[in-house]
């Protein structure tokens, strides 16, 4: 007798489908159901399923009483933001966050305010060209994200799988894409799955140079009303205990690990216990390790990996400019610029376009940022060589 393991959350959001073993899910939440369409009624499945990631407000139900099912709770929580009794993402922030509500409203004003932002989310139509430029921006993003955290992305690991995977699902609505633009550049891509009406946030990052303006959060706010204006009646963000999902979600649930048999067999029932054995001892074991885990990660993140290091000034009023020569930050040569640039926009509440840099020092890399009635000058220590190597500025 065979042992069928299951990824039960990853089949209804990653495959858009309910494992044939199961009737249907029932939302106790709602008392909703979602039938499944390749369920064969009647058939018994001989083997021993173990069944994982099933989360408390999805749950798989059998169309026959001729099986046993054993239950463990995992050790991993899942996150969600269920949007019933709300009509808009303001709505539903004034309710999580009460008296922090504007703070969330005021991170995307300041974007808006400091940039040309626009969104697009792309669902059931994209041009292969378009998602070819986003996926690259995505990975571009990934990478130094990751290399800014000293950590590895579980995504690039499989960039090509899911570079491969996410074209067709958005054109056929199991997936979408969200974009947010600075002008034309994508500054955050995020990929997201479609299961009856229930987004799954998967995969996202963004432009590191933007990291002040708490793209994250804009990211839930704007994916949050996408949801509402398309009939879907929650946000789905995984398991992972992460500080943003506690935040945002208003339903933190448990994960089952189901081992399903035939009744009447025993082989199935030895094998059933057996496998259920295993499940237990392997949660016990992954509770201990996790907490090992968890210490390993802190300590890498204590080391990061070094970054060009600079001396900011405090924003001042415009009084003396001292002579220096104009530069164009956006040009490759000057990328290390970027972040400090849209840091004072940030405090300065400047738009960039009305913003110049002026060189003051080659020799000792020393900058003064301009805006319409601020100014702040920096001095970075560790540039890179190419910085140095320029015949003209």
């Amino acid at each position: 007798m065979k042992t069928v393991r299951i990824d039960y959350f990853f089949e209804l959001f990653e495959k858009n489908s309910i494992p044939k073993l199961f009737s249907k899910v029932h939302d106790p939440k709602n008392e909703k159901t979602i039938e499944n369409p390749d369920f064969n009624k009647g058939t018994i499945d001989n083997a021993v399923n173990s069944v994982f990631f099933v989360p408390d407000y999805l749950q798989p139900v059998l169309g026959s009483d001729s099986y046993t099912i054993k239950k463990i709770e995992q050790f991993f929580k899942g996150y969600a933001i269920v949007l019933d009794g709300h009509d808009s993402a303001d709505a539903y922030v004034k309710h999580r966050f009460r008296s922090n509500a504007k703070g969330i409203r005021r991170r995307i004003k300041r974007l808006e305010a400091c940039f040309q932002i626009s969104y697009q989310t792309f669902y059931g139509n994209i041009e292969k060209e378009q998602y070819d430029f986003f996926m690259d921006s995505l990975e571009k993003m990934l990478i130094r994200r990751f290399k800014q955290r000293n950590d590895t992305s579980q995504s690039l690991l499989r960039w090509e799988y899911y570079k491969n995977l996410y074209f067709s699902l958005i054109n056929e609505k199991k997936a979408s894409m969200l974009v947010i633009f600075d002008r034309n550049q994508p500054i955050l891509v995020s990929l997201n799955h479609h299961f009856h009406g229930r987004l799954f946030s998967a995969i996202s990052s963004y432009d590191i140079d933007y990291g002040k303006y708490s793209l994250g959060s804009v990211e839930i706010y704007k994916k949050l009303d996408w949801c509402l204006a398309n009939d879907h009646v929650s946000y789905e963000m995984g398991m992972g205990d992460l500080s943003y999902k506690r935040e945002w979600s208003n339903h933190i649930y448990n994960f089952e690990h189901q081992i399903i048999y035939p009744k009447g067999s025993v082989l199935a029932s030895i094998k059933g216990n057996i496998e259920f054995l295993k499940a237990t001892i392997k949660e016990f074991i992954f509770k201990i390790a996790y907490v090992r885990y968890k210490n390993y990660k802190a300590k890498r993140k204590k080391n990061p990996i070094l970054s060009i290091k600079s001396e900011v000034s405090p924003i001042e009023a415009i009084n003396n400019v001292p002579d220096g020569v104009q530069i164009d930050f956006n040009k490759e040569q000057y990328t290390f610029l970027r972040k400090t640039v849209y840091d004072f926009l940030y405090a300065a509440i400047e738009n960039v376009s009305n913003v110049s840099v002026l060189q003051l020092n080659k020799q000792e890399h020393s900058f003064l940022i301009i805006g319409k009635s601020k100014m702040q000058h920096v001095v970075f220590e560790n540039v890179p060589d190419k910085i140095d190597n320029l015949n003209s500025v």
